[in-house]
């Protein structure tokens, strides 16, 4: 049986939303993950480590800056949530922060978990940026993205909801209410929060005006060359969605591999 510990409820909540998505949540949504960042992950937590961005850096940005990153319309809800919840009801109005008569309630939850860790996230009017896929179509050897992972995508929003439950057969209930306010001088103030009952695990949330938060991202990395069958020329790399470096999870996070980095190289120089 694994020891509980904060490090290994990320590890678990990012293998669960990964397992769903093949996407990475981000523990911290207030820590800055840009389209482009480039680094290593922590298989202790599955924090991301950026070490560059491909727009920015020296090597590599004469190539990215052909390719701008893509903004797609903001959506009004995403919602995500692993194999061992059960979605039992959920409403997103959009307009709702202007109605009297529903206390501004945007979004109204209600989630059953059984006797395994799950996991939610919630993302109110997310935004999602690309980086477009021709850069990664593009021929060329670049040491310094050797066995690194670049973000492809980014998902931005001012206000995200994460859960991570405790091992309890529950069932949760999570609202989101946006109020309009008299202010000072006239002004309007937001007044925002998110509510939930019934919940007795692991909790992150915020909201803010504005799109600060990236709750998630994706990631894509180069995979390992294979060579011909004239055993001449090797076939050119090609960049992958990202897979999760550690192996099955317990309950409790532990992963039933070592977490030792696996150093080992197959491809033939």
């Amino acid at each position: 049986m694994g020891v509980w510990t904060k490090v290994n409820a990320q590890r678990k909540f990012v293998d669960l939303i990964n397992e769903a998505t093949f996407k990475w949540a981000n523990w911290d949504p207030p820590k800055v993950i840009q389209i482009g960042d480039f680094g290593t992950i922590d298989k202790k937590s599955g924090e991301l480590k950026v070490e560059g961005n491909i727009f920015t850096h020296p090597e590599i940005r004469h190539i990215a800056q052909d390719y701008p990153a893509f903004v797609a319309p903001e959506t009004d809800l995403y919602q995500i949530h692993s194999q061992q919840v059960r979605r039992l009801d959920i409403q997103a109005d959009a307009g709702a922060a202007t109605a009297a008569d529903d206390q501004g309630v945007v979004l109204k939850s209600r989630w059953q978990f059984n006797t395994k860790r799950g996991a939610i996230l919630l993302m109110h009017k997310p935004r999602l940026l690309c980086v477009p896929d021709g850069f990664f179509n593009e021929k060329f050897d670049l040491p310094i993205l050797k066995r690194k992972v670049v973000v492809e995508q980014v998902y931005n929003c001012p206000g995200f909801y994460m859960y991570l439950s405790n091992k309890a057969s529950e069932q949760i209930s999570v609202s989101l209410r946006a109020n309009t306010l008299p202010g000072v001088d006239g002004e309007q103030a937001l007044s925002v929060g998110w509510s939930a009952d019934g919940s007795s695990g692991v909790c992150q949330q915020g909201f803010r005006e504005d799109a600060v938060y990236t709750p998630m991202f994706r990631l894509k990395s180069l995979g390992r060359r294979h060579w011909r069958r004239d055993g001449i020329t090797p076939m050119i790399e090609k960049w992958e969605v990202t897979y999760i470096p550690w192996g099955i999870l317990d309950e409790d996070g532990e992963s039933e591999e070592s977490d030792d980095d696996d150093d080992d190289d197959d491809d033939d120089d």
